[in-house]
C-alpha cells in the first residue's frame, strides 16, 4: 500500500461538499478520473479527485459547458493516481491497460462460449490470467458488464465477414444456403452462441434479457428477410417466414447435435440431405 490517504465516497462527499450524485455524474462524462475499485461496490479515492472536483465546481460556476471543462480537466490533470490493490501490481500504464482489458474480453469470450453465462464466474476468469479480483473489478464492474460487451464480440468474430458476401446475392435460396455453409465450419461456435441468447432470455435482468433478444432476432431476422424476399420471387412457396426461420435455426442446431453425437465431423452427403429438408419444405410442390 502507497503512502496516499485513500477515502470512500462518503468522505469525498464530505470534504469536496459535491453529492455522490453529482460524483457519479462527473465519472460518466470523464471529467474525474476513476478511482480505484477494489469489489462490486467497493471504491477508493485519493486527494487528486478532491482537487479535480474543486476545479470541476468553479469552472461550472464560471458557465463553462460540459465538453469544455472535459477538455480542460485533460491538460490540467491534478496528479497520476495509483490503484489500492494489496496484492497486485500497481496501475498500468494506458497501453498495458488496453492489453489487460483485451486479454479479460478474450477469456471471457471464451468461457462464455464454453460454459455459458450462469456457470462462468469473475473467479474463473481470474484464475486463467493469473491475476486477483482487483485487476477484473478495475475494467469491469462485475460479470455482467462483461457479458454485455462479450456476445456482439463474439458475434462479429465468427460472421463479419460472410455478411458482406451474402449482400452481394440476390436469389433468395441462394442466399440461405450460403448462410448455411457459412455456419457449418463454426457450427458449434454458432450454436454457443444460441444458448447464450437463450440462456440470457430467461435471466431476470433486463439488459441481460433484452441482450438474449437482440442476439436472437439477430441471427433469425436475416434468414426470415431471405424467405420473405423468396416468396416475393417467386421461388418460395407462401408460409411464415419468421416460423420457417425458427425451423431453419433449429434444424442447424440439431445437424451440431448429429455432429457431436457422431463424434466426427459431417460429410457432405450428410449436409445434402439436411439442405433437402430445409429448403424442400419452402419450395412449391412443383420444384
Amino acid at each position: 500500500m502507497d503512502n496516499k490517504k485513500w477515502i470512500r465516497i462518503a468522505a469525498l462527499e464530505k470534504e469536496s461538499g459535491i453529492p455522490r450524485r453529482t460524483i457519479h455524474f462527473y465519472l460518466q462524462k470523464d471529467l474525474l478520473h476513476p478511482p480505484v475499485k477494489t469489489g462490486k461496490t467497493m471504491a477508493y479515492y485519493d486527494e487528486s479527485h478532491i482537487q479535480e472536483l474543486r476545479l470541476i465546481k468553479s469552472l461550472r460556476g464560471e458557465g463553462f459547458p460540459i465538453a469544455a471543462i472535459r477538455e480542460r480537466m485533460k491538460k490540467t490533470a491534478a496528479s497520476v493516481y495509483t490503484p489500492m490493490h494489496v496484492k497486485e501490481n500497481p496501475l498500468p500504464k494506458r497501453k498495458e491497460a488496453g492489453k489487460t482489458r483485451e486479454r479479460i474480453l478474450d477469456i471471457g469470450c471464451r468461457l462464455f462460449r464454453s460454459k455459458g453465462y450462469n456457470q462462468t464466474n469473475v473467479s474463473d476468469i481470474t484464475t486463467a490470467m493469473g491475476v486477483g479480483k482487483g485487476t477484473f473489478y478495475f475494467y469491469f464492474s462485475d460479470k455482467k458488464a462483461l457479458f454485455l460487451e462479450c456476445i456482439p464480440r463474439i458475434f462479429d468474430e465468427l460472421f463479419a465477414t460472410g455478411w458482406e458476401r451474402i449482400k452481394k446475392i440476390d436469389d433468395a435460396k441462394s442466399r440461405l444456403e450460403t448462410r448455411a455453409q457459412m455456419v457449418l465450419p463454426v457450427l458449434g461456435e454458432f450454436c454457443a452462441i444460441l444458448r447464450l441468447s437463450k440462456e440470457a432470455m430467461e435471466e431476470s435482468d433486463i439488459k441481460i434479457r433484452a441482450l438474449g433478444e437482440r442476439t436472437y432476432y439477430s441471427i433469425r431476422r436475416p434468414i426470415a428477410a431471405d424467405i420473405e424476399k423468396g416468396i416475393q420471387q417467386g421461388i418460395f412457396r407462401k408460409t411464415d417466414a419468421r416460423v420457417a426461420a425458427s425451423v431453419f435455426i433449429g434444424i442447424m442446431e440439431s445437424l451440431n447435435d448429429l455432429r457431436l453425437f457422431d463424434n466426427q465431423p459431417l460429410s457432405p452427403i450428410i449436409w445434402d440431405r439436411v439442405s433437402t429438408l430445409i429448403l424442400g419444405g419452402l419450395l412449391p410442390d412443383s420444384a
